[in-house]
Formats: structure tokens, sequence, C-alpha cells
């Protein structure tokens, strides 16, 4: 039933969200926004909503997902990556490289001019006239290549490319034109293993297969302007798997009708939300609105079949299963759009990160991921925002136990450590009192509470120590942008600073002393914390000189710079955001698209947005 549900739900966003404005608001996206150098880590990779595929260029040099706006060079096009996450990224794998000649150059020199992005789509011309256009399904990359005359063209496969430590690749050459691949890579900062399965065919008559160590090179003869089109599938299951999605679901589909459904599919998509006002305020709404449904990916096949974590196969019948997750980034807001706009994709979500616990939840990543992923820590707190705002369709009670199972597993020792976990406590209680189990609720919220210890042993009085990045232990961050990280108890919190009045004050000197970090994660819900002391008023004053005005920031992910940045946080331009500030899997993104509307979750658990004023003219939310 669910899935005629979905074909309803699909047909009829076909006629809603087809009016006059949606038909170009991908046009207001630039995928440039935030490539450049460390300023966001992202990409203009061609793909579609959560698709497994995300096939773009990468550069030389590159960045976390492959990509640097200011580089001249193309080492080729990979087919997987997380954009904006930490360490060197993952994915990049089955990297495409078109050239002439008998070169075995690693990168080629392309025209800056040439350059064009949108979603589902990307092209460049190289400096030897070779035309690239891209375009993806969910699992299917078409990489389409307008060729000069040449006796001697070819495309270049690399099966060792990897943003992370590259593990192993084998291939088996079905014939002249097609082969199948399994690559096997390490995730972010190389935790756990991920394997993905390709299936490659050319469209055309290869004359020559050439093999060197870990490439393959399909070599042939070209007439002028002749378009040679490539097809590259991925599953997590078998590379049998990935050529019967080609041969059964992906071959009878051309380029431009590939490129039609990604436009469509973002289009319907982001039409969720329409936004007036200022021209670039609109840009980097829409822009980062887009950076929000990339991960987690769709890896189930066309018959249901995912891998889950313990490298089994399993089906699910009724809904979409999701892979690759960001969780301690992500669960700090991006989840609450979701459930407010997309509340048939939050309960495959749901069920997804249910599997998670059903077939073995990793502290980061495990050795059976299906594709690059990152860590799943706080799953449990965004599975209860799920929950309150709505989305209920998941196996509560098998979640409660598991969860009441993994708290224990959760490591604990550092003073952030502590008031994380605190918030997990925190979130059983709530599941506990929603299910009815009040013992269970007192037990776990008790936990919660003694967070209240750690706070005043190292929080509660401020020293020259406060103000250091790693100081006792912490992760990511000073004391001070730690201090604030109570969203579960904020009442609670207010008493240990003696009452409003202090509380207020404390959060003043927080922010005129410049001891706020957007540049991450830990304290970017704090100007949000205004709203509950005695003047309230400065929560709508500071967000909006976060979104809209120049300011100082002194601090990168890992220590504070001698000399502090001045300017504009979010920028539409390649350095879109201040420096070492990842995007964080659409993290950062969700700050700016829900802050820009005036909301925010700063409690999440809690079916509530604390409120600034937006900087648009008019927002329209379709529910």
């Amino acid at each position: 039933m669910k899935k005629y549900r979905r074909i309803i739900f699909i047909f009829l966003s076909l006629i809603i969200f087809n009016p006059l404005f949606s038909q170009s608001v991908i046009d207001k996206v630039n995928l440039f926004i935030c490539t450049e150098g460390d300023h966001g880590q992202l990409d203009p990779s061609a793909t579609v909503p959560w698709g497994m595929i995300k096939v773009g260029p990468d550069t030389d040099p590159g960045n976390h997902s492959g990509y640097d706006y200011s580089a001249i060079k193309i080492k080729g096009f990979s087919h997987n990556r997380i954009g904006g996450v930490g360490c060197s990224g993952a994915g990049g794998n089955l990297r495409v490289l078109p050239g002439l000649g008998d070169s075995n150059i690693l990168n080629s020199l392309f025209d800056k001019t040439t350059e064009i992005a949108s979603p589902g789509y990307y092209s460049v011309i190289f400096n030897n006239n070779i035309k690239t256009e891209l375009t993806a399904t969910n699992h299917t990359a078409i990489h389409r290549y307008t060729f000069p005359q040449s006796d001697s063209a070819f495309i270049n496969f690399d099966l060792s490319s990897s943003f992370a430590e590259f593990i192993s690749a084998s291939a088996i050459q079905l014939n002249k034109q097609e082969f199948t691949a399994s690559i096997s890579a390490k995730n972010v900062c190389n935790r756990g293993r991920y394997t993905a399965h390709y299936h490659v065919k050319c469209n055309k008559e290869v004359l020559q297969v050439k093999k060197m160590d870990d490439q393959l090179r399909f070599q042939f003869k070209t007439d002028k302007d002749e378009v040679v089109e490539l097809y590259v599938t991925v599953s997590s299951i078998s590379t049998d798997d990935a050529q019967q999605e080609w041969y059964t679901t992906q071959n009878k589909l051309s380029f431009q009708a590939v490129l039609n459904e990604a436009r469509v599919k973002w289009t319907n998509l982001l039409s969720k939300i329409e936004v007036e006002g200022k021209e670039e305020y609109v840009q980097l709404f829409y822009t980062h609105l887009y950076h929000l449904f990339l991960n987690p990916v769709e890896t189930s096949n066309r018959n249901g079949q995912f891998k889950a974590t313990n490298g089994e196969i399993h089906t699910s019948e009724d809904y979409t299963h999701y892979d690759t997750w960001s969780m301690w980034d992500n669960f700090r807001n991006k989840f609450s759009i979701y459930s407010l706009i997309i509340p048939e994709i939050s309960t495959d979500i749901c069920r997804s990160l249910e599997d998670l616990y059903r077939y073995g939840i990793p502290f980061w990543s495990g050795y059976n991921e299906a594709a690059p992923t990152v860590r799943t820590e706080h799953s449990i707190i965004t599975l209860l925002d799920f929950y309150t705002r709505g989305i209920t369709d998941f196996d509560v009670d098998f979640i409660y136990n598991s969860m009441c199972v993994e708290i224990d597993k959760i490591p604990e020792g550092a003073p952030d450590a502590i008031l994380e976990k605190s918030y997990d406590f925190w979130v059983l209680s709530e599941f506990a009192r929603l299910l009815n189990k009040p013992e269970d609720q007192k037990v776990f919220l008790d936990q919660a509470m003694k967070y209240q210890e750690t706070w005043n042993k190292y929080f509660s009085v401020m020293d020259k120590e406060s103000d250091v990045m790693h100081a006792k232990g912490l992760y990511e961050g000073t004391i001070w942008q730690y201090r604030w990280h109570v969203q579960f108890d904020i009442e609670g919190l207010i008493g240990l600073f003696g009452g409003k009045e202090n509380y207020t004050k404390q959060l003043e000197y927080f922010f005129d002393n410049n001891l706020y970090n957007h540049g991450n994660q830990p304290d970017i819900h704090v100007p949000f914390m205004f709203n509950f002391g005695d003047k309230p008023w400065l929560t709508q004053q500071l967000v909006n000189k976060i979104l809209t005005k120049k300011m100082y920031q002194y601090y990168g992910t890992h220590r504070k710079w001698e000399t502090p940045y001045f300017g504009h946080i979010y920028s539409a331009k390649p350095a879109g955001y201040i420096p070492e500030m990842d995007d964080d899997e659409g993290t950062m993104s969700a700050w700016y698209v829900l802050s820009s509307m005036g909301l925010y979750p700063v409690t999440v658990g809690k079916p509530e947005f604390q409120l600034s004023s937006p900087i648009f003219s008019k927002i329209v939310i379709h529910l």
C-alpha cells in the first residue's frame, strides 16, 4: 500500500509544484558556492535528490569532496562523495578521464569559462577540445563526451582513485565495451570500510582495451564532434546486481531524458518552500536548501534489497532504505526541516535508522557499509525529533529497547562527551514517557540531570583555559562554546547561572567578546538562546548579523587564530563560508535555511522552533 501512496504523492507533486515559480527555482541554485579552498568543502557534481551516484570533477588540487573552484586541472570524474565533511572526505571512486594520444597524464587542463553546473548537470570543455557533460539517476551516471577528430581517442578508468584510504579493486572485462568492478575504500577519517560495485558500458566501438595496474583504457577513433556516451551503474550488493540494474531499468533512458527527470525532481523538491526577497539571499537560500537533500543516499535496488551494516542483504518491501550518515552534525537541525516538508521521505529515513539498530549500529562507521559514510551517534535524538513532529511509522518499542542497550556503549570522559551523552539520556527518558514507562523515565531523567555535576565542575567559572581549543580534552571547541550545550534542559541551565539576569549577561559577554564560533557545530544554536532569557530581541539581532552582516570570527576547527577573520559568514561566492567552516553534510546549510526563515530547533526532540526575524519579504512553506 505504501508504494501506491508514494506513486499518488509523486503524481500530485508534479501537478501541485509546477507553477511558473517552480519552473525556474533550480536556476536560483549556484552549485559553485562553497567549493573554493577550505570554505565549505562542497562540489558541483551531477546528482538527484539523495542520489547514490554523485558524478563530478576531481580537480588538482582538490578538496574533501574532490573539487576546488580555483583549480585549473581536472584529474577525472568520479562517482561518489560526501559534501563538506572532515578529514579528507570519502568516495572519489572509479575516476574517468577522456583524452587524446598515448599520454599517461593524470590530469588535464580545462577552460574555466566553459564550466557549467546546475542541479543534475555538469559540463566543461578541456583544452584539447573534448567536451564533457554529466547527468545521473539514483544509480547510474551518464557521461557524454564530444570528441574532436582523432585516431587515438581514449577514456581512462582509474580503479584505485579514492579520497580516503584505498583498500582494493577488482575488475572483470565482459567485452571490449563493457566491464564490472568492485571497489573498497575507507570511510571519512579512514574509519571502517564500504564497497561499491559497478557496471560500466560504452556505446562506442572500442578498438583496444589497455590494462595498466589499477587502470583500464578504452581506445578508439572518433570523427569531428562525435559523441561518445558512457554508462556507469552502481550497486551496494554485487556487480551482478549493478549489471541487472542497468539492463532492466536504466538502459532505455537517453542523456536528455535522464537530465530532464533530474531537473523535475529537483524542481519539485526545492519548490516546497518559496521565498521572495533580495536576490543574493534568495540564491543563498536555494543553494543551501539543495545541500540538505544530497545525503543520506537511497541504496535500495529495484527490488527493495539493500546491504545492512552487518553485511547481510535484506529487503525493504514498503520503504526506501537510506545510508550515509553524519549524525553528530546533522542531528542539530537538518532533519527538523525534513519532517516539516517531506514527511514521506522522513518516514523512510526513520525506518532506515531503525535498520541501523536492527543490524548493528557502529559508533562511527562499520566495515560493511553500503556507501561512504561518517558517523551515527545521536541518531536517537533525531528519531525523537521525528516522532514528536508526527513521523511515527517505525517500531518505537524496538528502537527504545535497542537504545537502552546502546546507551551503555556510548563513551564518556571529557566534559563535552558527558554533556552529549546526557542529551541522549534525556531522549531515552522522553521515549519512556511516550511509551508510558514511568519508572524508566525517572531512571533516565536522573542520569540526564547528572550533567549538572560536570557543568558545575568545568563550565560554571570561566578562566584563561576556558578559551583554549581542546582544553580539558574537548573534541572540537572551547569550554565557552560547549558551556551552552544543554539544549534539553535550558530551564535547569538558567538555574545553574542563578537566574535569567545572569544567564543573559553571560550570553551577552560570550558574543560581545567574540567567543562564539559559527565555523563548527557545538554552539551554533546559541544565538537563539536569548529567547529564553531577559532580552529575547538579541536573538533577532544576532541571527540577522550572522546572516547578513560582516563580523569577527576567531576560531577554526582546532585552533584559535592569531589574526581573526572579518567578513560575512555566508556569501554567494565560491569561498562561501568563513575559513575552515565545512558544510558538514548540510548542517551549516540547514542553519542558513532555517534561520533565514526565522526558525530554529534549539531543543531537537521537542516539536518546537524558536523564532527570530526572517530576511525575506515573503515565505510560503508547502506542508
